[in-house]
């Protein structure tokens, strides 16, 4: 079979056949002859010529409506592709599966006067349910990239009512073919709502079945008890693994801390599949357990979100956790038992005697903070740690791991205090995420339910504990990568804006406070807690929380 060399055009043909996207509607041009001459070679599909790209849209779209199948159209450069915008218009308002492949040269060369190159980053809202741009395949990322894009554009072609999409294909090969048996195989990742999922789940149970499984949850919302419920009744039926740091909020049955595991325990004992769910985790050991596993997505916002780099992102769940969990528990199996070889691992770590350090303070605090609290972490080096010390599951935590930013944790906490005047809420935020956020302290609606721990080390810690930088650079990275010398004290501040102000230098002071501030009757202000460390011993509690 005679087949161009274009690695993304290959992606985008094999996944057509994935999809069952069998009628395609071709213009004529030299750009688009890679796609041109591949279909008219494969007999796999049924290939209609229209010269004029206008006529070609409406075509495929009678097409498409009469037979009920979703058809694609293919085009060159220039202004070829402006004259499907009607025909798509048309589809768009009729939810016809219309998708419209845009052939290009040279993406990058938009504003460089480069003959028959139009910029189709931006199209009009009512001509596509989504527009994707493929990148030119270089390495595997690229292709990661590129199938991602294709599966989310056919998705959204054949889901939910249908409707146009755009991928735009740029060309590379100069219109090179070559004799080969087949298109390459690229992952096409199955689509799942409520109704197919209800429909196929005697399949799906039998997919799970005597597997070793996995959910991994991200930062996520509080868990509703109804979903608490029949999450675990799904852990039970297959006697999962919970894989999950702080910020998921998960206070279930069979609940590991990835930080441990993969910190400390440093597990190789790999899931069959993993069930993933939940946003952002800020907890980077996670990547530990990147590998060549399934994935399962649960997406309640139905789009594809592939946490894992080196998984196969098998299936896609556009529903609710609840319905998903709900769905397929239940059934008599043989059980794996999993969880308890996991558990196994974590209850074995020792952990070592600690100097000053965030991880030290992270571990008390985990350890002292009141049944019924919350706390909020700042991203990095607080969350870090926090993720290896278990908490009471009444415990609510919080984290901006959404924009991943060093501004607003303290006035995120601060507004997180608002909620409750009767519940304690605590912050273990750095100086640096502190002083960029301060003026927050004088918000006039604060009360004594708030309880502030800056960990001050005197500039970004964060930047000594990095391993690349460190090796290179050491103290030189002090200048401005992690700016130290800004010689911030908090007492100043906290006390003019009526905080109850404790400090300890030193681990017998810290030892001696922590208690009190944890304590819900001790304060009748709101407090904050300024723990002052060095790099040195910041970097020696890292390292040796990591050496089990």
């Amino acid at each position: 079979m005679l087949y161009t060399t274009d690695k993304n055009a290959h992606i985008v043909l094999s996944l057509l056949k994935q999809y069952g996207v069998k009628k395609i509607v071709v213009s004529p041009g030299t750009t688009n002859a890679p796609v041109a001459m591949t279909v008219q070679n494969d007999p796999w599909f049924e290939v209609y010529s229209v010269v004029d790209e206008r006529s070609a849209a409406y075509f495929a779209t009678g097409l498409s409506f009469e037979s009920g199948e979703p058809v694609a159209l293919s085009c060159t450069g220039a202004t070829a592709s402006r004259n499907y915008l009607s025909g798509l218009t048309e589809a768009y308002y009729r939810q016809i599966p219309i998708i419209a492949i845009t052939s290009q040269h040279h993406t990058s060369d938009y504003r460089n006067m480069v003959p028959q190159v139009t910029d189709r980053r931006v199209s009009q809202n009512d001509v596509k349910k989504l527009s994707v741009m493929l990148p030119y395949i270089k390495d595997d990322e690229d292709r990661e990239a590129c199938e991602i894009l294709v599966n989310d554009a056919l998705i959204k072609a054949t889901s939910n009512g249908g409707g146009p999409v755009h991928i735009n294909l740029p060309v590379d090969s100069g219109y090179v073919f070559s004799e080969t048996p087949t298109l390459p195989e690229p992952t096409r990742i199955n689509y799942y709502n409520t109704v197919r999922l209800s429909n196929d789940k005697i399949t799906l149970k039998s997919e799970l079945r005597d597997k070793k499984i996995g959910i991994f949850i991200g930062s996520h919302k509080q868990f509703t008890t109804k979903l608490e419920h029949t999450m675990n009744a799904f852990v039970t039926t297959y006697d999962c693994a919970v894989l999950a740091d702080h910020t998921s909020n998960y206070t279930g049955k069979n609940k590991i801390l990835t930080g441990q595991l993969y910190d400390l325990a440093v597990s190789t004992n790999r899931p069959d599949i993993i069930i993933d769910i939940g946003s952002v985790s800020g907890d980077y050991s996670i990547f530990n357990l990147d590998d060549d596993i399934p994935v399962w997505r649960i997406s309640e916002d139905g789009e594809i979100h592939k946490r894992f780099r080196k998984s196969r992102l098998e299936k896609l769940f556009d529903c609710s956790e609840e319905a998903f969990f709900d769905t397929l528990s239940g059934g008599l199996r043989k059980k794996s038992s999993y969880y308890n070889k996991l558990k196994r691992e974590v209850d074995e770590i020792v952990y070592p005697e600690l100097p000053l350090s965030t991880t030290y303070i992270s571990s008390q605090l985990a350890r002292h903070i009141p049944r019924g609290s919350s706390l909020h972490l700042s991203i990095l080096n607080s969350l870090r740690n926090t993720n290896h010390y278990d908490l009471d599951g009444s415990i609510v935590v919080n984290s901006n791991v959404g924009g991943f930013g060093i501004d607003g944790p303290v006035s995120t906490l601060i507004g997180q205090s608002m909620h409750k005047k009767d519940k304690l809420y605590f912050g273990l935020i750095g100086d640096l995420a502190f002083f960029y956020d301060m003026n927050s302290l004088g918000i006039r609606h604060i009360t004594n339910n708030l309880r502030i721990l800056v960990v001050n080390n005197g500039q970004g810690v964060e930047f000594r504990l990095n391993t690349t930088l460190e090796s290179q650079w050491n103290d030189a990275t002090d200048t401005l990568i992690a700016a130290k010398g800004h010689n911030g004290k908090a007492e100043a501040w906290a006390k003019s804006m009526g905080f109850e102000y404790i400090t300890a230098y030193d681990k017998q002071q810290f030892n001696e406070r922590i208690k009190d501030f944890c304590d819900p009757q001790e304060f009748n202000k709101p407090v904050l807690f300024e723990v002052f460390t060095s790099v040195a011993d910041e970097q020696a509690g890292f390292d040796l929380i990591r050496m089990q």
